[in-house]
């Protein structure tokens, strides 16, 4: 059981940090968001380093939920972010018909 309001805290927390990676250029920050999101879904709640940071801001909880429908949307922002990964480091704009 998690807390109703971490998944959307988390949520919110990573694109925020992914459109500041953006804005910045920092290519390094999507594969590791990808490893974070690997990790508390293979791991549970327990592993997961944004519900750490959730745990420790004065904000209202929220009601307890089951875990596993936030896993399984970790599953999948994980392995997206993996293929944005590849993307990222394999396909420059020098390299490709795009620009």
């Amino acid at each position: 059981m998690i807390d109703s309001h971490l998944p959307r805290f988390s949520q919110a927390l990573q694109a925020l940090i992914l459109a500041v990676a953006f804005l910045l250029q920092v290519d390094i920050v999507v594969p590791l968001l990808g490893v974070i999101m690997g990790v508390a879904a293979l791991g549970g709640p327990r592993w997961n380093v944004f519900a750490y940071v959730y745990k420790g801001l004065p904000i209202p909880r929220g009601e307890p939920e089951a875990a596993a429908p936030p896993r399984f949307a970790q599953s999948l922002g994980t392995v997206f972010l993996g293929i944005a990964t590849v993307g990222l480091y394999t396909l420059r704009a020098e390299s490709t018909a795009w620009w």
